[in-house]
């Protein structure tokens, strides 16, 4: 059935002119992705299955959970609903499901009926996304659902964005629309596959409409479409598209399914089951998108550690100064009345190096005193690594007596750094702890899973794992006895005090 209704989309795609060509071939899902998408589902034990495609296109969805569901044995009845406006796939997706509904017959003995409802399936659904009396709503009357949804951004002045503008936040893919309004169709314990873009699972934008998924459906399994380099080698980032399946419950499941595969192959290449709340995570119900199980064991491992930031009483701040705004308060030289201005390039081997030779703008007249810092202890951290960095935090210890004839220094914007919320001054020991910590090679590849972007943010940092602060003060003074600020001694040092016991 689902090679039946892919051949019959590739004649109609292949009757267009060439340009029509290359635009509609982007919106029929691709066979081994519909066959991947209709096996996510528990399949149910009634006998009578209602299923949703909203977004239909040909059938191409529709083909490949009927087929699901009739293989399985215990299904004798298939209620398929479908939404589509298109007149030019209205023609094949009736013709496609009719020949479904005839194989289904023949070869399964299972009966399907289907109704195709020409109509915008957002609009119809339009009340259900304004706001109710506790924002609650009845569950809806479909067993399954399954949506590869359109895409195109909405126009704030849309009637589209218009019947969800609760739910956005300036210009909104039609797709995140279709899936919040989508669920609201599923009855208590029914179940959603859809195929989504990525940028869904952390896009600060979106947080509305994750909220408004999370708040309704738990997620059962999510997979993830990689890239591969030349050399054949995983790559860090995803593809544009993932998969998110979904049950109409409050009560989320232990565990969360995840896979992966290269490119938009549906062959599964990576396996494995994550603690929901790892997954799901924060307020915003952010999507942590873990792509292989060194990374879910790294998560695993780090998650573990009882402190962070915030409960240190520490903080992360972005450096003060933007050269663009001060320039004629930068000097090359430590002239009369300026200050030291430490920048990204001053992180040298784990520490900071004051002056450098051949750097420019390194200090700063003490006119502006929003720009101005106490000199005492901080660690320093690039907040915009550079294209050459090999590691996502790039650290330096810069300790006040390096320069001890300031009273005051500056930091650059391109700069982060850690000191204490109250204004103390960070003793020595637990400096050198909490950059042995962020220095190891661990905790850089626990940033690179969790972070939602390059750069370093400071509010985000604030909440991430670390250890007690014994432990770092523990490690700092391994650390100073040994002088040795690389990585691998960095690594060495955490890994002794993780196998004490005493984090």
């Amino acid at each position: 059935m689902l090679a039946l209704a892919v051949r019959n989309t590739r004649k109609l795609v292949r009757a267009m002119v060439r340009e029509q060509n290359i635009r509609l071939g982007r919106f029929f899902t691709k066979k081994e992705q519909a066959a991947l998408m209709a096996s996510l589902f528990t399949l149910p034990t009634s006998e009578t299955v209602s299923v949703l495609d909203p977004g239909a296109g040909t059938g191409i969805l529709s083909a490949a959970i009927a087929e699901r569901l009739a293989a399985s044995g215990k299904v004798q009845e298939i209620r398929l609903t479908c939404y589509e406006t298109d007149p030019l796939f209205l023609p094949m997706l009736r013709d496609n499901l009719e020949r479904i509904r005839k194989k289904c017959r023949h070869d399964y003995h299972v009966r399907i009926s289907y109704t195709v409802l020409e109509e915008n399936y957002l609009l119809a659904r339009a009340d259900r996304l304004r706001p109710r009396a506790a924002d609650k709503q009845p569950a809806g009357e479909f067993d399954l659902l399954i949506m590869n949804p359109p895409r195109a951004l909405m126009q704030t002045d849309s009637p589209e964005y218009t019947a969800a503008r609760r739910l956005c936040s300036g210009e909104t893919d039609l797709a995140f629309l279709f899936a919040a309004a989508a669920v609201t169709d599923l009855r208590a314990g029914g179940e959603a596959v859809m195929l989504l873009p990525v940028v869904l699972s952390s896009a600060a934008y979106l947080e509305k409409i994750r909220r408004f998924l999370f708040s309704r459906t738990v997620l059962t399994a999510l997979h993830l479409f990689l890239n591969r380099s030349d050399s054949d080698r995983l790559l860090d980032d995803a593809r544009k598209n993932m998969i998110l399946a979904l049950r109409r419950d409050s009560l989320p499941p232990e565990l969360v399914r995840i896979s992966t595969s290269y490119g938009d192959s549906a062959d599964i290449h990576t396996l494995m089951r994550v603690d929901y709340a790892s997954v799901i995570r924060g307020d915003e119900r952010s999507i942590l998108l873990l792509k292989s199980p060194e990374e879910a064991k790294i998560l695993d491992i780090v998650s573990q550690f009882p402190c962070t930031l915030s409960s240190l009483g520490l903080r992360m701040r972005t450096g003060l100064t933007i050269e663009s705004r001060y320039p004629s308060l930068l000097h090359n030289q430590p002239i009369e009345g300026a200050v030291p201005l430490i920048h990204p390039g001053s992180i040298q081997l784990g520490q900071i190096a004051f002056p450098r030779p051949g750097v420019k703008n390194q200090y700063l007249m003490a006119q502006v005193p929003s720009i101005l810092q106490k000199n005492k202890n901080m660690l320093f951290i690039k907040r915009i690594p550079a294209k050459s960095d090999k590691k996502a935090l790039f650290c330096g210890a810069y300790l006040a007596s390096q320069l001890p004839r300031y009273r005051y220094i500056s930091t650059h914007n391109k700069l982060n750094y850690i000191d204490y919320r109250d204004d103390r001054e960070m003793d020595f020991n637990l400096l050198y702890g909490l950059f042995t910590v962020l220095n190891s090679s661990l905790y850089g590849k626990y940033y690179q899973v969790v972070s939602k972007s390059k750069q370093i943010n400071a509010t985000e940092f604030d909440s991430l794992p670390l250890p007690s602060a014994d432990a770092l003060r523990n490690m700092g003074a391994r650390l100073a006895l040994q002088r040795v600020f690389s990585e691998k001694a960095c690594d060495n040092i955490l890994l002794a005090q993780m196998r004490s016991g005493k984090l």
